[in-house]
């Protein structure tokens, strides 16, 4: 069993670019376009009345979306700033080994 951890950095910032791409996108057009929408009372009465209140909650579960991008980037800035940490902790450990820093 490898004790390595392989880490593709160029594929990380990528990964947290394209999420707040995605996000900026979700809250500059889906969320205003959605609002929108939601404000339409096209349907005052009848039946179809009952059939949009639907179609709100729809538009609103897209609206959660920007929410599950925010956790997302929010857990992979974590992991990204957890090895930061680890990484200088490995440093000054590996420095403290060849006496390049003091004990």
């Amino acid at each position: 069993m490898s004790k390595e951890i392989k880490m593709n950095v160029d594929e990380m910032i990528s990964f947290i670019q394209y999420i707040q791409k995605i996000m900026t996108e979700l809250e500059d057009k889906m969320k205003p376009a959605i609002e929108a929408l939601n404000d339409i009372k096209f349907y005052e009465q009848g039946k179809a009345k009952e059939n949009m209140g639907s179609y709100a909650d729809a538009n609103n579960r897209m609206l959660e979306l920007n929410n599950l991008y925010s956790r997302a980037f929010t857990v992979i800035n974590d992991i990204m700033n957890s090895m930061i940490e680890e990484d200088k902790a490995l440093a000054t450990e590996i420095a403290k080994g060849l006496g390049l820093m003091a004990e």
